[in-house]
């Protein structure tokens, strides 16, 4: 499959500049979606070994993705549940940033509440600046044990550089929030123990996704504390025991269907590789980019190739976001507007139309007194 194909299996609107928020589900996921619900409606002879057999499918293309044995991975609802899962699991100090998205931040501070100061978040304050190899050789200490970092920073668009980070860590454990990027950025993943993402945004999977993927070095070390019957063996004849691997994090069964729907997306993807993808959304990175600068408008993201993804985030003047979304609102372009900035986030299915309607609303909020 070529870009030109991957892209043609996309049919959001013209306009949609927002795929960092939620990506318009693909085409092929909408089929699948259709043809396991047929099999769940009428449930025939053999029916449910077929939605069994979505867990290993889901699984080994994930794996595929990640550089790891389908038995690292286990399937997830969204990237959430899987990071709350690693925080309870591990020990010690883990570096964090104040400025990552809550999800991480979050399951931490649960973890650390919740197990009697056996995690420990290690904070690095709001404001600090982008998480960069640097940034956190400085906060490292002998207690730090784990350190975990956006993939990209979901306010500015920034890639970590996470070999850089893996050098300078050691043999500490790298945990990564995947979710802003996975699916536009070729990312060495294999470096991290642990990488969480969703389906919802960059794979086009709809909501109810996700997995995470675990080294064995991050296996050996975390100790699984939420499982549930599905994540467990021996049950109903015995005691029920934490199932070895990945399968051990995992509180109830997930939906075969969704499995299904993120298996299509993350094969799709597979099929026409995630280097691709990436050169074609970066593409259109560059379009974003001379669009603001001939109106005037303040990137805020940066415009190094080796550090960004599919985010740009531009910044009006105090007091002129409204004209801004205005603008955008009136001529049918949907971004995220949040904290005096404006988020766009282009696709590989994002088209000519789509760029020369954002220029169109650029100009009219240039205009606007």
């Amino acid at each position: 499959m070529n870009t030109d194909e991957y892209a043609a299996g996309f049919a959001e609107e013209p306009g949609y500049l927002d795929h960092a928020a939620f990506g318009p589900v693909q085409t092929a996921v909408l089929e699948e979606q259709r043809v396991l619900g047929t099999i769940q409606e009428h449930m025939r002879f053999g029916a449910m070994e077929t939605l069994d057999e979505q867990d290993a499918r889901v699984r080994t293309v994930a794996a595929r993705l990640v550089g790891r044995r389908d038995d690292q991975v286990v399937s997830q609802t969204a990237t959430t549940p899987g990071l709350v899962h690693t925080a309870f699991g591990l020990t010690g100090g883990v570096l964090v940033s104040a400025d990552d998205y809550p999800s991480m931040p979050l399951a931490l501070a649960s973890a650390a509440s919740s197990t009697g100061g056996r995690v420990q978040p290690v904070v690095i304050e709001s404001g600090a600046g982008w998480t960069t190899p640097t940034l956190i050789a400085e906060r490292l200490t002998d207690d730090v044990t784990a350190v975990a970092v956006s993939l990209v920073d979901w306010r500015t668009g920034y890639l970590v550089d996470l070999a850089g980070i893996r050098e300078v860590i050691g043999d500490r454990l790298l945990i990564v929030d995947a979710i802003q990027g996975f699916g536009v950025v070729d990312a060495p993943y294999e470096v991290a123990d642990v990488v969480a993402t969703g389906g919802q945004k960059w794979l086009h999977a709809g909501w109810g996704t996700g997995f995470v993927a675990f080294s064995d070095r991050a296996l050996n070390r975390l100790r699984p504390a939420l499982s549930g019957p599905a994540g467990t063996t021996g049950w109903p004849d015995e005691v029920p025991s934490v199932r070895p691997g990945a399968a051990g994090f995992r509180s109830t069964r997930i939906d075969p269907v969704a499995q299904a729907r993120l298996a299509v997306s993350l094969e799709r993807l597979a099929s026409v590789g995630v280097r691709a993808v990436q050169e074609r959304v970066s593409d259109r990175v560059e379009r974003v980019f001379d669009i603001a600068d001939e109106f005037g408008l303040v990137v805020e993201s940066s415009r190094d190739p080796r550090e960004r993804a599919g985010i740009v985030v531009l910044r009006p003047p105090q007091g002129r976001l409204t004209a801004l979304s205005a603008a955008m609102h009136n001529h049918g372009v949907t971004v995220t507007t949040r904290s005096g900035t404006a988020r766009v986030s282009p696709f590989a299915s994002t088209t000519d139309e789509t760029l020369d309607m954002f220029r169109d609303a650029c100009l009219s909020y240039a205009t606007m007194p």
